[in-house]
């Protein structure tokens, strides 16, 4: 009988490999000044980790995984308190700006070349973050490593695993002239790593949904820029305020929920990957 532990633990290191590599290609190829529009550099980067799925399913002929990955996309029938969590980072976001205010934080200058607060904006800023990082990674992320992960360790400690990957796989953008350059990398991952556990535990009690993973990824993002953009609490601030509230939501959810599955409700809610038996 094949190993299918070694076979899945060996796809899923080349799988983070390939994804912190072409991360470091699109970074490297813009750093070259080639002519490349920046644009398509930046959409590759966010397209890179549903990109190398495609094709390390595709050189493994996996359709059955291409279908479990892939179809999780369909699973929005969930209960409403679970999209009140993945809406739950802006009520994050807006607690940490609520906190900096409270104690005679004052906001930034007003930048003359941003866009005004309102409604059209808003909407605009929720179009392009969907477009640019959740839609384009949570295929890869949660619908491809998460499950393989979670065959392997429990719940928790895959969060922590991931959390780390993506945080490292955000590395190449403190090189360049980015948003994330002026941030504390290790700030940065600590909000990543913890933040990913609650991702987890919305994730395994809505069965594997992507449309959860996708809406808590959107609406952390969109949360961040609210609270940076329009209510301009500096970022060097914002970040530590903001990562230690989702450390302390972290802890919370693992003690609640246990760290086995991050859910008390159904034991077996914790999303696995199944391979298809052996022929």
């Amino acid at each position: 009988m094949p190993n299918t532990t070694t076979g899945k633990t060996g796809t899923l290191v080349a799988y983070f490999v390939l994804c912190i590599a072409l991360m470091w290609l699109a970074v490297g190829l813009g750093m070259l000044n080639l002519g490349i529009p920046t644009i398509l550099l930046s959409i590759f980067g966010s397209c890179v980790p549903t990109i190398v799925v495609i094709a390390v399913l595709g050189v493994t002929r996996d359709s059955a995984g291409r279908r479990e990955v892939f179809g999780r996309f369909l699973r929005w029938r969930v209960g409403f308190r679970w999209y009140l969590v993945a809406i739950s980072p802006v009520a994050v976001s807006l607690v940490a700006a609520g906190l900096y205010f409270l104690f005679g934080g004052e906001a930034t200058p007003a930048d003359p070349e941003a866009p005004a607060f309102s409604v059209p904006s808003l909407l605009v800023m929720l179009l392009m973050g969907l477009l640019m990082g959740p839609l384009s990674e949570e295929a890869g992320w949660r619908g491809f490593a998460l499950p393989r992960l979670q065959s392997r360790y429990n719940a928790l400690v895959s969060s922590l695993i991931l959390g780390l990957i993506w945080a490292v796989w955000h590395l190449p953008l403190w090189f360049v002239d980015t948003p994330q350059a002026s941030m504390s990398f290790w700030l940065f991952s600590t909000y990543l790593v913890f933040s990913t556990v609650v991702m987890t535990w919305a994730y395994n009690n809505s069965e594997g949904s992507l449309v959860l993973a996708v809406l808590f990824h959107l609406f952390a993002n969109f949360g961040n820029e609210v609270a940076t953009s329009f209510l301009r609490v500096p970022l060097q601030v914002y970040l530590p305020i903001v990562a230690g509230l989702y450390v302390a939501y972290a802890v919370i959810v693992a003690v609640a929920a246990g760290p086995a599955h991050l859910s008390r409700t159904r034991e077996r809610s914790m999303v696995q990957f199944r391979a298809e038996p052996a022929p």
